[in-house]
């Protein structure tokens, strides 16, 4: 037994060490008990936000695996779906524009068609698949043309600096569809769960490089929004599962006094 808790304990530090810290807080922490030691829990927070925004390269596949299993896109904002999509082209643009190496981005592109799968899946689920595909290829020659030595690049930088804004106006004209109709419908919880912690990390790593700059803030205000959404879907959520309840509990009674009244006959 003892070799064993051993193993396990050599096992954990091992993972902590790759994964989570370097050495020496992992003295500072489970050594001497300093667990306010400021650079190591910076150290720690970056390391766990990256893994968080590592999660958003997969955010949208949960909502396309909702759409697909209820056969409905109610709930989703077609122009928030493209804001989103919008401001991943422009990243991926911005890093064709100035030549960085694929690695540096290629995550990006999955990203984006993910989104643009997601954008055709709403239309289609509306029964407009043609606007869908035309969608589509409307936005291939959009992609084309703004990857390609024919933009400025002055208009792909306007466009990257400008895409925490962007994203901040998708979460808000989603969160203003979500009020209006009262319900989230096939809004995906794990989805924007996936975002909000995306958009935290983010945050974190720009308040790090830059400081409170107003790129940083921009980012606040975004995380801000995600977690709005967040918020809006999980109290909507509960609120659809009591009136599922109460429905339920409605069709009981009704069975119950109809095995009543037949007894009684």
């Amino acid at each position: 037994m003892a070799e064993s808790g051993e193993e396990q304990a050599s096992a954990l530090k091992s993972f902590l060490l790759t994964y989570l810290m370097p050495e020496k807080c992992y003295e500072r922490f489970f050594l001497r008990l300093d667990f306010a030691h400021v650079p190591c829990v910076k150290v720690v927070l970056s390391k766990v936000l990256g893994f968080w925004m590592v999660g958003t390269l997969l955010a949208p596949l949960p909502q396309i695996w909702r759409i697909f299993r209820a056969g409905s896109s109610d709930g989703l904002s077609l122009v928030s779906a493209l804001l989103d999509l919008l401001v991943v082209s422009a990243h991926v643009a911005f890093c064709v524009h100035h030549n960085f190496p694929i690695g540096a981005w290629g995550e990006s592109v999955w990203v984006l068609v993910q989104l643009a799968l997601l954008v055709f899946l709403i239309q289609h689920y509306r029964e407009d698949s043609i606007k869908g595909a035309v969608s589509l290829a409307a936005y291939s020659a959009f992609m084309y043309l703004l990857t390609s030595p024919l933009t400025p690049r002055a208009v792909v930088k306007a466009m990257y600096e400008w895409k925490v804004l962007i994203v901040i106006a998708s979460r808000l004209v989603q969160v203003g569809c979500n009020q209006s109709a009262g319900s989230t419908g096939q809004i995906s919880a794990l989805s924007v769960f996936l975002l909000c912690m995306g958009s935290i990390g983010l945050t974190h790593t720009s308040i790090q490089d830059s400081g409170h700059s107003l790129h940083s803030q921009a980012c606040v205000l975004s995380s801000c929004c995600s977690a709005l959404l967040l918020l809006q879907v999980l109290l909507f959520r509960n609120h659809q599962l009591d009136g599922e309840r109460q429905r339920d509990g409605g069709r009981e009674r009704r069975r119950d006094r109809e095995r009543e009244k037949k007894k009684e006959e």
